[in-house]
């Protein structure tokens, strides 16, 4: 028979086969496993068994960890684009009213967006599990505030509106519409007495309501 390589000779020991050791030419052999009784030998089998099934599963986490990575990549790229489209399109059907108008406009168009596409919504509320400048999230995010902004210092210039500062009154409506839309994400608004096919009108009624608080009054 032929003689186990080294390789082949590890192979069969970790899977608790004992090869005899052939001593070298012109020397006696030596005893089996010298110096270990066949318990010690049994734990260092063991031991490399489990050194390689610890290794097995991490692997495994680390792969469906990067395509879970890269399907939430792909959510969020998606996302943004429908969702800057579809408040583009808001926008240009009440291009001809006022910035206040507008803005209602836009309001609505995102509640809409993200009651239709809560998957969507949800990946975008989760920043630390996207890669937000490469998947597109950040670039969207100037842009929404770009237009945003536009409109609130527009109504403001128009006398619609009262507001402290324009970036004060941007950073209230993000919380505002966010906080909506989480609500209905979160499946809150059972608890609150709202019926689930008046989910939608609900939130675009409060919007409403939050802008015109901040109508000018005096």
């Amino acid at each position: 028979m032929a003689e186990p390589t080294g390789v082949q000779a590890l192979s069969v020991a970790e899977h608790g086969v004992d090869m005899p050791a052939r001593p070298p030419a012109g020397t006696e052999a030596a005893p089996e496993h010298t110096g270990l009784d066949p318990h010690a030998r049994t734990a260092l089998r063991v031991a490399s068994v489990s050194q390689r099934d610890a290794v097995r599963p991490r692997s495994i986490e680390v792969a469906e960890y990067s395509r879970a990575e890269q399907h939430r990549f792909s959510i969020a790229q998606e996302a943004i684009a429908a969702l800057l489209s579809v408040l583009q399109a808001a926008i240009l059907d009440a291009q001809h009213a006022s910035a206040m108008s507008q803005w209602r406009a836009m309001g609505h168009a995102f509640l809409r967006w993200a009651y239709d596409n809560p998957t969507h919504f949800e990946v975008m509320s989760k920043p630390a599990l996207v890669d937000v400048e490469r998947s597109g999230l950040a670039e969207g995010y100037r842009h929404i505030r770009t237009e945003l902004r536009r409109l609130i210092a527009a109504a403001a210039a128009d006398g619609d509106i009262y507001c402290i500062s324009v970036e004060d009154t941007l950073v209230s409506t993000r919380a505002f519409v966010y906080g909506l839309a989480r609500m209905q994400i979160d499946g809150h608004y059972a608890g609150w007495g709202v019926d689930a096919h008046d989910v939608l009108a609900t939130m675009q009624r409060l919007f409403d309501s939050y802008l015109f608080r901040l109508r000018r009054t005096f």
